[in-house]
């Protein structure tokens, strides 16, 4: 995005080259929103998001936005991108396209073969792909925000600052989500994005002059089973889902202090293993390793002493193991693998995984679970003797 950006700024000031001609002439789509139509019964609402030139330029105006949505329904997503034409005022290109957002209407009907375009085409198959949660994706690329110049990098931004500070959103690349729509032994899973309040006016020069705007926020994670959205995971068990498979390096666990305030221990790093046990019973087993560090304390503790960083390395252990099983638990009444334990056991005894792939999501459903988490906290940070208040 940042070289797209750079070129046009850069053609912006050579006001007669011709390369900056061919650039006026070419509509670069950076991304798109596909939900359910409103006027047709069948077939899609998809909303292309372009880059406007005129707000890179030397000459542009003050007032203009750096993107323009136009959206179109048709019965194919191909139609709909043909049609898209009688609206866009220059030649589509989808060569810097860099993300898909879905409307979670369209993801509970099923996603089918809906990304078999996106490898047929001209388009890179590294952009994330993202479901609108109670929206649809044509609202939630329809928002300019303040920090960000345009929708697509705040919406990028957003989940990535998340996946490196708390780690309940994961950048899920289309060639991974076509992957796990098309194996076996693991389910689809991908962050939410939804806006965090209603907006105050379609007038988005007005929400940049709020100091509290509408924007874009990571909502957790959507759970598919074969290709339709089956559940959500929130909040911690999000986080958690993403610890189970070795996916969050960086977040935070508060524990309790005493009977009335907590303690925060930061994680700096989270190595997890899965595997899938043929016992008397079935059973699913995660081991966890977590490092990590003492970040805040809200009472007075002697975190120098060894004894006392023993008890907070149990207590961390404790709520690690807690919801971790809580987490598997949920995914198992949704009947959905999310987590690969299925295609673990393919893996280590194919004979068994080819008699029984049919039957399971029942076998996943009702198998046993066993988790081993061993904590080590590694540091206080600079201070080792909390001060008392008098």
């Amino acid at each position: 995005m940042k070289k797209v950006i750079s070129v046009l700024l850069i053609m912006g000031l050579l006001t007669g080259c011709s390369n900056y001609r061919d650039l006026n002439e070419v509509g670069l789509i950076i991304a798109i929103g596909i939900d359910l139509p409103q006027e047709r019964e069948s077939g899609y609402r998809v909303t292309y998001q372009l880059i406007n030139p005129g707000y890179f330029s030397q000459n542009g105006a003050v007032s203009s936005l750096p993107v323009i949505n136009y959206t179109v329904e048709a019965e194919t997503f191909i139609e709909a991108y043909r049609m898209a034409s009688l609206i866009i005022p220059r030649e589509n290109s989808v060569t810097h396209l860099s993300l898909i957002v879905i409307g979670e209407a369209l993801a509970r009907e099923g996603l089918g073969l809906i990304f078999d375009v996106f490898e047929r085409g001209e388009s890179r198959s590294s952009f994330p792909v993202f479901i609108a949660r109670d929206t649809t994706a044509e609202e939630v690329l329809g928002v300019i925000e303040p920090l960000e110049s345009n929708p697509t990098k705040s919406i990028i931004s957003t989940s990535e600052n998340n996946e490196k500070m708390y780690a309940i959103s994961e950048i899920v690349p289309i060639y991974r989500a076509i992957s796990l729509l098309s194996g076996e032994g693991q389910n689809l899973m991908l962050s939410g994005i939804h806006l965090n309040k209603p907006l105050k006016s379609q007038n988005q020069t007005g929400n940049l002059q709020d100091i509290k705007p509408p924007v874009v926020e990571v909502t957790g994670l959507a759970l598919f089973k074969k290709d339709q959205l089956a559940g959500w995971f929130d909040g911690k068990i999000a986080r958690t889902a993403h610890l189970i498979n070795s996916a969050a390096e960086y977040t935070s666990f508060p524990l309790p202090c005493n009977s009335k305030k907590n303690m925060t221990v930061t994680t700096k790093g989270i190595k997890s293993t899965i595997k899938t046990e043929l016992k008397p019973k079935l059973t699913l087993a995660v081991d966890a390793d977590i490092k990590a560090y003492i970040a805040e304390l809200e009472c007075y503790i002697k975190i120098d002493s060894e004894e006392e960083i023993r008890k907070i390395e149990k207590k961390l252990v404790e709520e690690a193991e807690s919801q971790i099983r809580e987490t598997i638990k949920m995914a198992q009444e949704m009947e959905t693998d999310v987590f690969g334990f299925g295609r673990k056991l393919s893996i280590n005894n194919p004979n068994y995984w080819k008699k029984h792939k049919k039957e399971w999501n029942t076998l996943f459903k009702n198998a046993d679970i066993e988790v081993n988490v061993n904590a080590k906290i590694s540091n206080a940070g600079l201070l080792t003797d909390p001060y008392k208040l008098q």
